[in-house]
């Protein structure tokens, strides 16, 4: 296998890659995380036993979260396959490859579950992180004996984990995972975890190092590994141009944690065309795409 990953021409550095909002974004959720802060700050100075109290309350909230991650990867290894050097080592050899491309040290476990009503996702939580693959995901890359599209979404997981903790201490992690599920102050924290989204895809396109790779894997997330190939490119514009004109889209995106995935779409195609112009180039002319109607979606993209 042969990708940008494994190449050593140059220091890849993650920074590089992520969201231009990024920094931006995290100084507003950090006004979100303040007046926790104070609040603390106040218990500790003014009413020691209430602070106290919070601390007990505050670690007995980590401990039910712990445990239950626990539990849950657990139940992944009594029925799933975990991905080792034995089973799927392709696989391996790609999270391997990544975690030193990107320098992220922490450990983390694949497992390969069957079914499932997505495609892949992430676990995290302090030391404890794991992905989850549908056994469908996988087995269309053995078939072909092509691993770009699942080496893409391994990086973008990985990438994502890279900026969270480049950022900031896990204990202001998850006072803001915290936080966002309080109404109001979530406002804050939302608009950053959506750009580390944006930013783990960016930095999996420039690790697997092919558009066409980190789109197919886009939309294996979006629809499946089999009927991806019956969707065409212009029917993400569409529904994205469609989308930045409804107030119900912009007030829906408002109170997410996750960008939808036509805006994902949009945002790794304005990053190829600004930093990979030739892979973007040859994808809109393979793929017999309507260059101006792709170009309007660009320039009026959410979270651009």
């Amino acid at each position: 296998m042969v990708s940008a990953a494994s190449s050593d021409s140059y220091v890849f550095n993650p920074k590089d890659h992520t969201h231009h909002g990024l920094n931006f974004r995290f100084a507003i959720a950090t006004i979100g995380v303040l007046p926790a802060f104070l609040t603390l700050g106040y218990f500790a100075f003014n009413l020691p036993q209430m602070f106290i109290f919070l601390l007990i309350y505050i670690g007995f909230l980590v401990a039910v979260i712990w445990f239950c991650l626990e539990l849950m990867r657990a139940v992944l290894i009594g029925n799933s396959v975990r991905v080792g050097s034995g089973n799927f080592p392709e696989i391996e050899a790609i999270l391997e490859e990544v975690k030193k491309k990107i320098k992220y040290s922490k450990d983390i476990e694949i497992y390969i579950v069957e079914g499932g009503s997505v495609n892949m996702f992430l676990y995290r939580f302090f030391r404890t992180k794991f992905i989850v693959i549908n056994s469908a995901f996988v087995e269309s890359c053995e078939s072909s004996k092509n691993y770009r599209d699942i080496e893409w979404s391994i990086a973008r997981f990985v990438g994502y984990m890279k900026v969270k903790r480049d950022h900031y201490f896990p204990i202001l992690d998850e006072l803001m995972s915290t936080i966002k599920n309080i109404p109001l102050f979530n406002l804050f924290i939302l608009p950053y975890e959506r750009c580390i989204v944006y930013s783990g895809d960016q930095i999996g396109l420039a690790v697997c190092g092919s558009l066409e790779s980190s789109i197919v894997g886009l939309e294996k997330l979006l629809i499946g590994k089999t009927l991806y190939t019956k969707v065409t490119n212009d029917t993400f514009i569409n529904q994205a141009n469609r989308l930045n004109g409804s107030i119900f889209a912009k007030i829906a995106r408002f109170f997410s944690e996750f960008p939808f995935l036509t805006d994902r779409y949009l945002n790794l195609m304005a990053f190829s065309r600004e930093f990979r112009r030739d892979q973007y180039l040859e994808f809109v002319r393979s793929n017999k795409m309507n260059a101006d109607l792709l170009l309007y979606a660009l320039e009026n993209r959410h979270g651009s």
